[in-house]
């Protein structure tokens, strides 16, 4: 089952966690940054409006399904 697509809140704290993961990065217009990991996943992250989408071979993998439970806990508010 492939992940379905999100929005992430902080797109900056998912960049930072992405540049821990080996990928390669394309920017595209529009604030379209493509990644694309070694297992075909490929992930389409927006910066203007926070869209996540899982695509590829790799969209049903291990890697997308840490991936989006990383974007639902950058989500989760922090109680103080």
């Amino acid at each position: 089952m492939t992940v379905p697509s999100m929005i992430c809140n902080h797109v900056s704290v998912l960049r930072s966690y992405l540049s821990t993961i080996e990928h390669h990065l394309e920017s595209k217009p529009n604030g379209q940054l493509k990644y694309t990991f070694p297992d075909q996943l490929i992930l389409n992250v927006y910066e203007t409006t926070g869209s996540v989408v899982f695509q590829g071979p790799g969209a049903g993998g291990d890697l997308a399904y840490k991936i989006a439970a990383m974007v639902k806990q950058i989500n989760t508010p922090v109680l103080s």
